[in-house]
């Protein structure tokens, strides 16, 4: 395999044979001219197409890349540039020990070496090479794993500059010794992107910053974090809870060091107490491990939903630790600015369940500056009570009433609350948010058309005007459906003149790959094979679906399942359709089996043309 790795020339693709198992430390090195190179499975037209992500089930139809040691399975090298990996298999071989890294983008091959590469270019700059990143590095529809008995540290490490992981699943990415991540990237310029990934990993699925030490001089920048699954398995609760503290369990997603960000139509799943208090989004600038340039700046959060967790957003707008105490080369405490955060669903846990820990929307830090916090809706868990909605910090040895407010331009609009606001001191209403976040004054432009509900113990609250606090329950359209659009109060009141809290049809767009969402929004001919399965998108908030003729089956969600028992070419068209308006359809081809071997109402595949490759194949 590296023969042909080191073989293969801008414009080759390398074909490794699906099924078979390859077991190294595999390097894929800089050419001297421009061009993709792709390294893809032989079973290519087996696996799902561009924009769903495959399965463990369709791992067969993988080569299975392996490292039998601590080292990555792949490691692209300083220089390297314009490699898509399409289709593999990623994962320590069997009894293998602690895996660092399953794959390794970087300029360098260990910490230890960017710190001593970073002091160098600080003490003789004219002797030290410049940084030489991987670039424009895809991984696309790859299965990256360790298992349950294994050590992996981290699943990829993108610390390159155009570096993108798409429709890949990502699971079992857990360390008993460090934290883990499935996905971290740290020392580099970005762009970064990642798409449509299942994404699963004990201490952080997707981390941003928390290493390269002060003298890392890179923020990553230019990043888009769209349609993913970040997961964490409920079965992983008794590993790390009640004295079994297997593995360290932090976040769902998390910002040390990053600015110019996109976070949108993501599910962000299972967050509980263990080494912290399980906050699903943290944002926290880290200039004590991420570098003295770091920053959390201009991040826009919209359109996600985050499920079952034990707080919804938490911040920390200068770093704490900072000092020479803790971090004695640390300069800089940092900034974290320009925020919005916004069309978001916060399902909080229950206090009361394993790994529960005072269920809160949003953890407000002192010295916040220049937030929006517009049209979110958080849902305490079934017959509970939320701990808050929103919780202010308020900065350690300040007097109550504080003397001026501990947050700067901070907005809090239209927003559907578990219960009203508070935070350290017990701040209440007008006056305590006077203190929270009046700067500057007046505070009702910056607190309103809010609803906020008040469990029974709790006072109604005096509000600025355009807010409701209510003692009766609140109500949403449709829980089970799920959509959690209010329903009641019907509060529009607000700054845009919208029900408050969610708009349901914008955050179910932004969860569905824009490919999908416009199968119904114009004619199009989607074509299926066998048992394949794709999911329709209609903008009606209540669908109602229909087949004609009615071939296949299709969920009250709008999956479509090809049947298997199709001869030829056959047409199906789906209609979704809601009342008052039009039907909205799309026309679907099923490609069923044939009698010929002429590729006639089949799908001609590349391995057929090719033949019964063993190992690899370089085609140019």
């Amino acid at each position: 395999m590296q023969v042909a790795l080191d073989a293969a020339q801008p414009g080759d693709t390398v074909v490794v044979e699906a099924g078979a198992t390859f077991t190294g430390n595999f390097m894929l090195p800089p050419k001297a001219s421009s061009g993709w190179i792709y390294i893809e499975t032989s079973a290519i037209n087996s696996m799902p197409p561009p924009g769903q992500r495959p399965t463990p089930g369709g791992a067969s139809h993988m080569p299975k890349i392996q490292t039998p040691n601590s080292m990555p399975a792949l490691l692209v090298l300083p220089g390297a540039a314009h490699y898509r990996l399409v289709g593999l298999e990623i994962t320590p071989a069997a009894g293998a020990p602690r895996v660092y890294q399953l794959v390794n983008i970087d300029f360098v091959a260990s910490r230890v070496e960017a710190q001593l590469h970073s002091l160098a270019q600080q003490v003789v700059p004219g002797l030290a090479k410049d940084d030489n990143f991987p670039r424009n590095i895809t991984i696309d529809r790859c299965y990256i794993h360790g298992s349950d008995t294994q050590d992996v540290r981290e699943g990829i490490v993108a610390n390159g500059i155009a570096v993108a992981v798409i429709d890949s699943y990502i699971s079992d990415i857990h360390d008993s010794t460090l934290d883990s991540q499935g996905i971290l990237v740290y020392r580099t310029p970005g762009p970064i992107k990642i798409v449509n990934n299942l994404i699963s990993a004990t201490t952080e699925n997707v981390m941003f910053g928390g290493a390269g030490a002060a003298t890392n001089p890179y923020v990553p920048s230019d990043i888009e974090i769209r349609r993913n699954w970040f997961y964490k398995p409920l079965s992983w609760i008794a590993l790390t809870t009640n004295g079994s503290a297997r593995w360290s369990v932090k976040n769902n997603l998390e910002f040390k060091n990053a600015q110019r960000v996109v976070v949108t139509g993501n599910i962000l799943e299972n967050a509980w107490q263990n080494a912290q208090n399980g906050c699903s989004l943290l944002l926290t600038v880290r200039t004590s491990d991420s570098g003295n340039s770091a920053v959390v700046d201009d991040i826009t959060v919209e359109n996600n939903i985050l499920k079952n967790v034990n707080s919804g957003f938490c911040s920390v707008e200068h770093d704490d630790l900072c000092n020479p105490r803790v971090a004695p080369n640390c300069t800089n405490p940092g900034e974290a600015k320009r925020w919005k955060i916004a069309n978001n669903l916060i399902l909080l846990r229950d206090a009361n369940a394993p790994g529960g820990f005072r269920p809160t929307g949003l953890n407000v830090a002192e010295g916040l500056a220049d937030v929006i916090f517009q049209h979110n809706t958080v849902v305490a868990a079934s017959r509970t009570d939320c701990y808050a909605s929103l919780y202010f910090n308020v900065q350690q040895g300040l007097a109550w009433p504080l003397k001026r407010s501990d947050t700067q331009n901070l907005w809090i609009l239209d927003n559907v609350l578990c219960r009203q606001p508070t935070g350290d001191w017990g701040g209440q209403g007008t006056d305590g948010l006077t203190s929270y976040m009046g700067d500057p004054s007046p505070l009702a432009p910056r607190y309103s058309g809010n609803v906020m509900y008040v469990p029974r113990g709790d006072k109604v609250q005096v509000f600025p005007r355009h807010n409701l606090s209510t003692a009766t329950p609140i109500t949403y359209i449709d829980p089970a459906a799920p959509n959690y659009q209010l329903a009641s109060p019907k509060w529009a009141q607000t700054t845009d003149g919208s029900v408050a809290g969610i708009n349901t049809d914008s955050l179910n767009a932004a969860m569905n790959p824009e490919s999908m969402s416009s199968v119904l929004l114009q004619p199009q001919v989607v074509t299926l094979e066998p048992g394949q399965t794709v999911q329709f998108v209609s903008p009606f908030s209540n669908s109602s679906w229909s087949l004609t003729p009615p071939t296949g089956r299709v969920t009250a969600r709008g999956f479509y399942t090809a049947p298997k028992g199709v001869s030829g070419l056959t047409s199906v068209t789906l209609c979704a359709t809601s009342s008052g308006s039009s039907p909205l359809c799309a026309s679907i081809v099923l490609h069923g089996s044939a009698n010929s071997t002429t590729g006639r109402g089949s799908v001609l595949k590349r391995r057929d043309i090719a033949g019964h490759q063993v190992g690899m194949l370089l085609k140019r």
